[in-house]
């Protein structure tokens, strides 16, 4: 009896019940932990931002705050639901770091139907110390069941407009530090947190908790703004792929010159056209590429067609023949999409294929994406032996050595898709710089100078790269294609590219001629191909063409061949396309030469205005609507 008196006068004050007091701060402090000891796990990957765990605390306030707003007679199982719900997340995120280096997203929940084929894998990455994370739910379920019998009165209180007040004005607080946070990163690195190509890095600048709430905010809309597709729209699509294969063909003296090789594609981080073949202060920049490109067949008229995504966007032109999504990263929203891509062809006939990437799988998505694609296999940085780091990841002359030891050892024939990492904006890593061993004269210390040196980086490690392959003999028994995936001066650094090349490119005209990028692709033993150098050319041309040169029939996508000379207009994401020389920007009506810059009759090119709105509304239906089984079925 005396022991239930003492309880009491713990409990109750001055005629005040703590008890509900202390069962939201236990909550809120056991949320808040479980959080922030997800967040240092991140913090292994990227550097930690102090701030986010105000992000974090004014997250967990607001829902712990809501829940004690809720009907009295509900909210303790509203708490212990909520409190699951949330570790249940903290779980998920912990298993994904460990098998993806990344953290889950709500966008991959069309990935479900995988879980029962990687269920042993999910279950060995599970520690039994992780059941810690819901030590609180039984410690909180047994708090209220002992201590609500000490009183006579309910252990939760009604709702009063005392109370209502003030857990509003905190609800308010909690949702001002939020905003403020949000605004501040989203201001800093702008559309991150609508394309979330890092998330790792978005987690350690915002918060765990957040970064889940701006990536479930964007699922929703991309769902709810999406209608539904009638059966008239699926119908055109169909009738569009039913005559684009019709178009295809199979041009004699380029169908299965290659039959049988291995299929070695590299594509190097912003490398672009004019480097090729510069020289400054009277040395070449890129010997080893020009010595290349003079055994192989270069496309220099090839133009960036990539997006928001970057990087991911040049993949996914060259290996899936599909346009950037509309809004956001193709990646990262339609990693749960079924394609009939290039890799899988490939696997389909006979191939190896496998992708090799110094960086963290989860950057950009790529663990989950890759095998969406038909990727077997991704040799990614936590397969590789880190023993030299530059910049964001593996370092290009570790990966060309390493990735060089592996290919040696696959079955054949393979394809080897090699993403490089070093020659990454701002380009001035300090280890980079001393490895580089390029003097750019009157441009150091300026960005394009230190992409010049870390281009000579890269060219360097890629001649080591040839002279293994040649040594190794997988060189006469592969085909060898290499293309720079995006640009890589900003414009507001145009007037030191402009000192170099001698060109004004505060003409646009000469700033989107400049934004091409190299595509060499070298047949060793065969000679050089055959093509319309002068006809423009984009990444999504690529899957089909090395497609004919290995003798196989890739129908998929929506790229024709760089064979071809029917001068299909190269597009851009934003409705924009080249036609032969001809820039068209249909949001401005305009058309120009897009290298001397005369206009052009813009009414000329309407035809091929509807033409260009066609194609990428199809490429946004197939992604939208996951249409390829639909057109592919078998």
């Amino acid at each position: 009896m005396n022991l239930l008196l003492s309880s009491r006068a713990v409990y109750r004050v001055a005629g005040r019940d703590y008890r509900e007091l202390i069962f939201f701060s236990f909550m809120a402090a056991a949320l808040f932990f479980k959080f922030y000891f997800l967040e240092y796990e991140v913090s292994r990957l990227v550097v930690r931002v102090p701030l986010s765990v105000a992000a974090s605390a004014a997250i967990v306030a607001m829902f712990v705050l809501f829940v004690s707003l809720f009907w009295r007679r509900g909210r303790f199982a509203l708490a212990l639901l909520l409190d699951f719900l949330l570790t249940a997340l903290v779980i998920t995120d912990i298993l994904h770091m460990r098998y993806y280096s990344d953290l889950f997203t709500f966008h991959n929940l069309g990935l479900s139907t995988q879980v029962g084929e990687v269920s042993e894998s999910v279950f060995a990455l599970f520690s039994v110390k992780d059941l810690l994370y819901f030590i609180d739910i039984p410690l909180l379920f047994g708090y209220f069941r002992i201590f609500r019998r000490i009183s006579v009165h309910p252990f939760f209180h009604r709702i009063t407009l005392r109370r209502c007040f003030w857990t509003l004005l905190l609800f308010a607080a909690a949702v001002a530090v939020l905003s403020f946070h949000i605004r501040t990163y989203n201001k800093k690195v702008p559309g991150v947190l609508r394309s979330m190509w890092d998330r790792p890095a978005v987690c350690n600048n915002v918060g765990a908790l957040t970064y889940h709430a701006v990536d479930s905010w964007n699922t929703l809309t991309d769902r709810a703004a999406r209608p539904k597709l009638s059966a008239s729209e699926l119908e055109e699509v169909r009738d569009w792929f039913g005559e684009n294969l019709a178009r295809q063909r199979r041009p004699q003296g380029v169908f299965g010159v290659a039959k049988g090789r291995n299929l070695i594609v590299i594509q190097v981080e912003s490398l672009q056209s004019f480097v090729i073949g510069l020289k400054v202060g009277g040395r070449e920049v890129t010997p080893n590429l020009n010595a290349f490109a003079k055994e192989a067949s270069l496309a220099s008229n090839v133009y960036n067609q990539t997006g928001s995504g970057n990087s991911s966007d040049a993949e996914f032109l060259a290996n899936a023949a599909l346009y950037p999504a509309a809004s956001g990263v193709a990646y990262t929203r339609f990693a749960g999409n079924h394609y009939e891509a290039f890799p899988k062809t490939l696997q389909d006939n006979g191939y190896r294929v496998f992708a090799m990437h110094g960086d963290r799988p989860g950057f950009w998505n790529r663990g989950h994406m890759y095998p969406a694609l038909g990727f077997e296999k991704f040799i990614s940085k936590k397969d590789y032996v880190n023993d030299e780091s530059i910049g964001m990841g593996l370092s290009d002359k570790s990966f060309f050595r390493q990735s060089l030891e592996m290919l040696t050892q696959e079955r054949q024939p393979f394809y080897s898709f090699m993403v490089t990492l070093t020659s990454h904006y701002p380009y001035n890593f300090p280890r980079l710089m001393e490895q580089a061993d390029f003097d750019a004269g009157e441009y150091k210390g300026t960005v394009v100078g230190s992409y010049l040196a870390a281009i000579h980086y890269l060219d360097r490690e890629f001649g080591v790269f040839i002279k293994g392959l040649k040594s190794s003999g997988l060189y006469d028994r592969s085909v060898i294609a290499l293309y720079g995936d995006h640009n890589a001066i900003p414009r507001w650094d145009s007037p030191t590219l402009s000192k170099l090349l001698g060109t004004d490119f505060t003409k646009d005209y000469n700033w989107r001629y400049v934004q091409r990028v190299p595509l060499m692709i070298n047949v060793p033993g065969v000679k050089r191909l055959v093509w319309n150098r002068k006809m423009a050319l984009g990444l999504v041309n690529l899957p089909r063409s090395l497609a004919l040169l290995l003798g196989i029939d890739f129908n998929s996508g929506l790229g024709t061949d760089i064979f071809d000379d029917s001068e299909a207009p190269v597009i851009f994401r934003n409705g924009s396309y080249v036609a032969g020389e001809i820039f068209v920007e249909p949001a401005k009506k305009s058309a120009v030469n897009v290298k001397s810059g005369e206009p052009k009759d813009y009414a000329a090119y309407a035809g091929m205005t509807e033409k260009v709105r066609k194609i990428l509304d199809v490429s946004d239906k197939i992604l939208e609507y996951d249409l390829m089984p639909e057109l592919y079925r078998k």
